[in-house]
């Protein structure tokens, strides 16, 4: 008994620390997703005047399935035009053929277990998406 009083502790934080980031990378892999598919909606609709917000939705749409407890605030969606570096260059609606526009979600991560290995209570998740612009 006492056996197992000693190993439970860093056991349990081996098992702890093996699902949080398994939930971070799954998370991380829904923003990257909802990023892609928001840039394909944003290259082919670039003649829209509601792009901007017609993009944010569909972003918004894919995050659906994303834990609401898993950012300390909503996600930040930005729609712009951008050069290769992902730099902001306008809006995206008038983005001419060939252009870059980005789709840029951002959000803060809040792990279940904050101060597992001392580290901060979030982390800044920062996803860019860039696709050349099908101007129609």
């Amino acid at each position: 008994m006492v056996e197992f009083a000693v190993i439970s502790i860093p056991l349990f934080l081996v098992l702890f620390g093996i699902f949080e980031y398994g939930r971070y990378v799954f998370i991380l892999q829904m923003m990257e997703n909802a990023a892609r598919e928001g840039a394909r909606f944003a290259v082919v609709n670039t003649f829209s005047p509601t792009v901007a917000a017609d993009t944010q939705t569909r972003v918004r749409r894919f995050l659906s399935g994303v834990d609401v407890n898993a950012f300390g605030s909503q996600a930040t969606i930005n729609v712009f035009a951008a050069d290769i570096a992902g730099n902001n260059l306008g809006s995206a609606q008038n983005a001419a053929f060939g252009t870059y526009i980005c789709v840029q979600v951002v959000g803060d991560f809040r792990p279940i277990t904050p101060n597992l290995f001392f580290s901060g209570s979030s982390f800044r998740m920062d996803i860019r998406a860039l696709m050349n612009s099908e101007a129609n």
